[in-house]
């Protein structure tokens, strides 16, 4: 009788669980095994979405489905996975409750019992999986406060989401966002050009109803991680476009009215009502479901910032995490993807090591991930262009235009998906 292969689960279906997953499968599965009667190994891939989410061109397809159809912006997981073995790898839709690190099992909540081929312990209803786990990597990424900038589960609540959002937006006089940051910028730009950019062919042809756009900024100044001359250009190129910019306020709570309206309470005593309020407000880690001793104090996975393995007292051999859910990343695409190399060279040198030591040979020399400790952040704004850094270096506003704002990259998020690719890789 066939022995069981030892289970490397993944932990997220976006960017850097996708790219860890693929990873593996093309790099490192048939580098294992190195004695007869070897382990042998499978991914559980995690996610409680069974597709990826280009959130990355959010800012444009929430104002509307003209510019960017939602329903592109969806690339299913599992079709991706198609050129692996059936035995090699393994999807499952749900959420992860717990980790168990002293017995290395994940307990999660499965939202569709189908998709679960490996099912050694389960709950009287079925909804409850839990899985041993050889090696793990914790990749849940993080969310916005709005669902519109990320996934909250299952891909089809957001979808519905961004359709709610355009019905309501085409009746809306006044639109109030909170948040100075690349979300709030982004999406402040992509509205004011949408419905208030003086254009007389389009005023003839598809006439639209100005909006009243006001962007507020908790800080002193837009984009606050970036260089102050890229704040002022952003702001200008903001107000070009009629966007009010408010800056030192920031939002208490907010309040919604019985015809859709809301109320936006502000730190000034203050109440401002606007048709429409988007939240852009940054994000906070997916890590609910991990012990605290792993966490930091924000809520990040304390993680060693160059071999990605995660610290903490007790946490075990093998467990790493990558991505926004990290305490090394800045929430930045490059964190995604620049760690994944040498997370995956000290996994290899982990799983073999463990091989090793079964035969009592010496482990191997692990890899160091370095930060870059540049900032690179693309803001499209106006029709043709934007504000911008790469590597620290300003980018000029009509480059921002060639790299970015074009279609958002769209034609890279099946590459994404498929291979695990960075979409912005300079080749």
């Amino acid at each position: 009788m066939s022995r069981q292969p030892l289970n490397f689960v993944v932990l997220g279906g976006s960017f850097a669980g996708l790219s860890i997953a693929h990873y593996f499968l093309d790099h490192i599965i048939h580098e294992l095994g190195t004695f007869e009667d070897a382990p042998t190994y499978r991914v559980i891939l995690i996610s409680p979405s069974t597709h990826l989410f280009w959130n990355i061109c959010a800012p444009r397809a929430l104002v509307s489905p003209n510019l960017i159809d939602p329903e592109h912006a969806f690339v299913p997981i599992e079709p991706a996975f198609s050129r692996h073995p059936f035995n090699e790898f393994t999807f499952i839709q749900g959420w992860a409750t717990a980790v168990d690190t002293s017995a290395r099992k994940i307990t999660i909540e499965t939202s569709n019992p189908r998709d679960v081929s490996y099912r050694p312990t389960s709950d009287r209803h079925g909804k409850y999986r839990t899985i041993p786990y050889h090696a793990l990597v914790i990749a849940t990424g993080s969310s916005h406060r709005s669902p519109l900038y990320s996934l909250h589960g299952i891909h089809e609540e957001t979808l519905a989401e961004m359709r709610a959002f355009h019905a309501r937006l085409q009746t809306a006089n006044s639109i109030f966002i909170v948040g100075g940051g690349p979300s709030g910028v982004e999406t402040a730009g992509q509205l004011a050009i949408h419905f208030n950019k003086k254009n007389k062919l389009r005023k003839l042809l598809s006439p639209r109803k100005p909006k009243t756009i006001t962007l507020i900024s908790g800080g002193s100044r837009l984009l606050p991680r970036l260089n102050p001359k890229t704040s002022k250009k952003a702001e200008r190129q903001l107000k070009n476009l009629g966007v009010h910019v408010v800056h030192n306020l920031r939002q208490l709570s907010s309040t919604v009215n019985t015809d859709g309206s809301s109320n936006c309470i502000l730190n000034n005593d203050m109440t401002i009502t606007s048709d429409l309020l988007i939240q852009a407000t940054g994000v906070y880690p997916n890590t609910r479901f991990l012990p605290p001793s792993m966490l930091d104090e924000a809520g990040y996975v304390a993680t060693d910032r160059e071999t990605l393995r995660i610290l903490g007292p007790s946490v075990g051999d093998r467990i790493y995490a990558v991505g926004d859910c990290a305490a090394y990343s800045k929430n930045y695409i490059l964190d995604v993807y620049e760690p994944i190399p040498s997370l995956m060279k000290n996994l290899q040198n982990d799983l073999l090591a463990h091989e090793y030591r079964l035969q009592t040979i010496e482990a191997l020399e692990d890899a160091h991930f370095h930060q870059n400790p540049t900032d690179t952040q693309l803001m499209p704004i106006t029709r043709f262009g934007g504000v911008g850094v790469a590597f620290g270096w300003r980018v000029p506003s009509f480059m921002v235009w060639v790299i970015k704002r074009r279609d958002y990259a769209m034609g890279k998020a099946k590459g994404s998906a498929e291979r695990g690719a960075n979409p912005f890789a300079v080749k």
